[in-house]
């Protein structure tokens, strides 16, 4: 591997061997996501910083759409709160605790939105006036609207010691983050 420094913003140049058929591929996806190669190979590798080299310690298991959102929609509303304020919430707060100790409303933002993409959940990020509002489109339902809603409060409640303002509806999900 030769590295070479680039610019004052920490960037450096890298140089990988890989094969002929990955580089393909990637430039392949690449031009799928409408985003140019080197920017796609950062995306892979800041997914695996922030998210998926955590997943198997902390014990995270994939799950298709279809087996989510039907188990979800069994529970009652009261299983759900149950469910996001004392199961998930511990294991989530420990997750966040292994992948780092202190959190700003920028790490919980970041972190939440690495979910979203390793989850291929939609979502758009604005900042507007002191607030920075978070949507989340899914389709899975009410049930995991209130789900998404009562452990991202909890959490951001007992990370940050703050609240945030949260608007639902059967497909979207919108999280009002105060400004830091």
């Amino acid at each position: 591997m030769r590295e070479k420094t680039e610019s004052i913003d920490k960037t450096k140049t890298v140089s990988f061997r890989l094969s002929s058929a990955l580089i393909k591929e990637l430039k392949e996806e690449a031009e799928i996501e409408k985003i140019n190669f080197n920017a796609l190979v950062s995306k892979i590798l800041d997914n695996h910083i922030l998210w998926e080299k955590y997943e198997r310690k902390v014990g995270l298991l994939p799950m298709t759409k279809p087996f989510v959102k039907d188990a979800i929609q069994r529970l009652t509303e009261k299983e759900i709160i149950h469910l996001a304020e004392v199961v998930e919430k511990d294991t989530f707060s420990d997750i966040l605790n292994f992948m780092k100790g202190d959190y700003t409303i920028k790490d919980f933002i970041e972190i939440l939105r690495t979910w979203l993409n390793v989850a291929w959940m939609q979502h758009n990020i604005e900042n507007k006036n002191n607030t920075v509002v978070f949507k989340i489109q899914h389709d899975l339902g009410e049930k995991w609207s209130l789900y998404v809603k009562t452990l991202a409060t909890e959490l951001f409640y007992d990370i940050l010691e703050k609240k945030i303002e949260v608007t639902l509806t059967k497909t979207t999900i919108t999280l009002v983050f105060p400004r830091e």
